[in-house]
């Protein structure tokens, strides 16, 4: 939000500061309680996951300014493209070959990633992207889920809590944000 600000000066609502701190409460209420490095937990991945933070801000930045002069579906094909070429020399150390379950999987992946990472893109090209970005906090409630529904993963209470503060915090904003849309025109 404040790259939105700075560099594309995108209007800073306090509504957008609100839900993004209530969200972002609500994922520290999810991972807080994995944050050690003890040998069982995960603790230090979800550290570096928050530590990425400012590297996916430069990319929603950067195709915010892309989408300005390119359609989504051209953001898509050289996003997949810069992936496959910056992870390929991590992936070629440990390759073996796949067998056609994993080849299905690995379709099904792409193809699922490809169509959330061209409606992100069009989302980002639509408004602003301090707007595009609360939801993004309900990754951890779907994961949750699906790891849940696939695993047997039951939710624990700090799960439960957190994807509620989350959820509320990304209704709220897309509410507040159809008002202003709707107050505008």
């Amino acid at each position: 939000m404040l790259g939105a600000y700075w560099f594309l000066k995108e209007p800073m609502r306090w509504e957008r500061w609100a839900a993004t701190l209530l969200g972002f409460a609500g994922v520290l209420v999810v991972v807080g309680p994995k944050l050690s490095w003890g040998s069982h937990s995960s603790g230090g991945y979800h550290l570096l996951m928050l530590a990425s933070a400012p590297v996916f801000a430069a990319s929603f930045l950067m195709t915010k300014i892309q989408s300005r002069s390119e359609d989504p579906a051209t953001l898509l094909i050289w996003q997949n493209l810069m992936i496959t070429l910056l992870s390929l020399p991590l992936a070629l150390v440990v390759w073996t070959a796949p067998g056609a379950v994993h080849w299905a999987l690995f379709l099904g992946c792409g193809i699922l990633g490809s169509l959330g990472h061209y409606c992100q893109n069009r989302a980002i090209s639509a408004a602003d992207v301090s707007a595009t970005q609360s939801p993004k906090f309900l990754e951890l409630v779907w994961a949750a889920v699906l790891g849940w529904i696939a695993f047997g993963d039951t939710p624990s209470q700090s799960t439960l809590i957190g994807g509620a503060l989350i959820s509320a915090a990304t209704l709220w904003v897309a509410r507040r944000e159809r008002q202003e849309t709707h107050r505008r025109t």
